[in-house]
């Protein structure tokens, strides 16, 4: 019996991780939708979305299915209580690089204005590393030392998102009334990512959480 729960586990794990790795890839190709400005690009990462939908269901299924069979105490009941969370958290990153394309895909087909566009690459870029990075430490079983500094990055994703804020102004205040809505679209685009790196600190205070016990604000 303690056999099939423990394999019970071990493929709840293995499906979280390969979710994780069909979140990256879609954060990964909606920072290069907003380099390239690829319609292409943005209609799979959407498509793509459905499916890892898809899939936080049934995840959510195996861990109900482990909660109910093992009845867990203690650090196993932290773990279950933790997974729920971070499968809903890769569900809402995955959101975050979808509405990016969907917001790429009602953008205007002029180019975008180069130096707010580069910062929030910039942007998306650390919030990129950061969920891997607090990924490789849930994969690994890591500290709750590795957890945090997996995020540590944070502040500074807060503070290009604010840089971005007055990239935009300044760029509308040269343009014509009509790029209003271009500069909007960016600033939510900014907004997503700032909330990627958000939730990958959630990750991490789950992280922390399943280790220790209790449940840091790192944010």
């Amino acid at each position: 019996m303690q056999l099939l729960i423990e394999k019970k586990r071990e493929a709840l794990r293995t499906g979280l991780l390969s979710m994780a790795d069909q979140v990256a890839t879609g954060l990964h190709r909606s920072l290069e939708a907003l380099r390239n400005q690829d319609s292409a690009l943005c209609q799979a990462i959407i498509a793509d979305d459905t499916v890892i939908n898809q899939g936080r269901r049934a995840l959510e299924q195996q861990t109900l299915v482990v909660l109910a069979s093992h009845q867990p105490a203690g650090r196993d009941l932290r773990l279950i209580g933790a997974t729920l969370e971070i499968i809903s958290e890769l569900e809402r990153i995955a959101d975050h690089a979808a509405d990016v394309a969907r917001i790429l895909l009602r953008a205007p087909a002029s180019p975008l204005p180069i130096e707010p566009a580069k910062r929030i690459g910039i942007m998306g870029d650390i919030a990129l590393a950061m969920f891997t990075q607090v990924m490789a430490v849930y994969a690994e079983n890591g500290s709750a030392d590795r957890a945090r500094a997996a995020v540590a990055r944070e502040s500074e994703v807060d503070a290009l998102e604010e840089t971005s804020i007055r990239d935009v102004i300044t760029w509308l205040c040269d343009q014509r009334e009509s790029s209003c809505l271009l500069g909007m679209q960016l600033l939510w685009i900014a907004h997503h990512y700032e909330r990627v790196a958000d939730r990958a600190t959630n990750i991490a205070e789950q992280i922390i959480y399943i280790e220790t016990g209790e449940t840091p604000e790192l944010s």
